[in-house]
């Protein structure tokens, strides 16, 4: 493989270091100004879902560090593990799933405007507050 700038990448993950994002495992992500944060928008398209966060402390009195993965939605090959809204009733596999306004998912409620992302593909559903396997799509306004 060449060094060449035009090839695509091997996976769809986008490495930050600039943001504690270390209490949001789990949760939708946008960006503003190119920093990531939560998506706290259910009509807004999320970019991304924060697959992994850790913060690294400093050695005697250096600077914190970051080391946030972000999966880009639409871009991920398979399943991966979401937050499900503490506020969502318990669903089943196969249900498309939507943004909720903290980041997390819910299951689609037609009739309103929304951003649906997702399939639910947890054999064991989802419960109000857990983290549940969802295969992502990318996003898409709906209003009907």
């Amino acid at each position: 493989m060449s060094d060449s700038t035009y090839q695509a990448k091997g996976n769809a993950i986008y490495k930050d270091d600039t943001t504690n994002l270390s209490a949001s495992i789990g949760k939708l992500i946008t960006f503003s100004g190119g920093t990531p944060a939560i998506n706290a928008s259910t009509t807004v398209p999320a970019v991304g879902l924060l697959l992994d966060a850790r913060t690294r402390q400093p050695i005697a009195g250096g600077t914190t560090y970051y080391d946030n993965e972000i999966g880009i939605m639409g871009a991920l090959p398979g399943p991966v593990r979401a937050l499900y809204s503490t506020a969502a009733p318990v669903a089943s596999f196969g249900t498309v799933l939507m943004q909720a306004g903290d980041g997390t998912l819910t299951p689609e409620v037609t009739g309103s405007a929304r951003v649906v992302v997702g399939i639910l593909t947890d054999e064991n559903g989802a419960n109000p507050g857990d983290f549940c396997e969802v295969a992502f799509f990318t996003p898409s306004y709906r209003s009907y």
